[in-house]
């Protein structure tokens, strides 16, 4: 009968010490895309600028509180509907749309491979699908995290869109060219 219940009040304290454990234990969360977040794309034309903005980015980011800032984010991916990007322009929203495939690649789409800190630089390596090309693709942003786990990221990255298979719109039997270059902005709020 001893025998039992000091194997009983052993196992009860085992028990007990994996819950207080597994409490104190910070499993990775989820960050969440503030509504402050934007995401916007600029170029030229042989006309004028322009600047389209994304009104839907779906943002998917898994964080692991109080690590080091290179080991804080653990995983990121960003959705952006093509049909969400305004260019406040109903024809141009419909050259780009074409441009890009729409009909076929509905989406753009980004995932993080790895990053680095380094104060408050942050370089982030992935891959960026458009128009259903995929390629490499390095960021250089600046970015911080607050005590709440609060986390932005302001940056931009140039590329040419030929580099995916787009082909730059172009209008009015060619007088009117949209320019091969094109600069993606971005500043992102993640909260816990």
């Amino acid at each position: 009968m001893n025998k039992i219940m000091k194997t009983i009040v052993t196992a009860g304290a085992l028990a007990g010490i994996a819950v207080v454990a597994s409490a104190q234990m910070t499993l990775p969360k989820n960050l969440n895309l503030s509504k402050e977040s934007k995401l916007w794309i600029e170029g030229t034309s042989t006309m004028k600028s322009f600047s389209c903005a994304a009104s839907k980015v779906d943002v998917s980011v898994s964080s692991e509180p109080g690590s080091a800032p290179n080991e804080l984010v653990q995983s990121a991916s960003l959705t952006v509907p093509v049909a969400s990007l305004d260019c406040k322009n109903g024809t141009m929203n419909s050259h780009m749309r074409k441009a890009l495939k729409a009909e076929n690649n509905p989406q753009i789409s980004w995932r993080m491979s790895s990053y680095r800190v380094t104060g408050t630089e942050v370089v982030i390596k992935g891959r960026l699908s458009i128009a259903g090309t995929e390629k490499p693709l390095e960021l250089t942003a600046t970015g911080n995290a607050d005590n709440d786990g609060t986390i932005r990221i302001k940056g931009s990255t140039k590329f040419k869109m030929s580099e995916y298979g787009v082909k730059p719109p172009s209008l009015m039997l060619g007088s009117m060219k949209v320019g091969d270059p094109i600069t993606v902005l971005f500043d992102l709020l993640l909260t816990p």
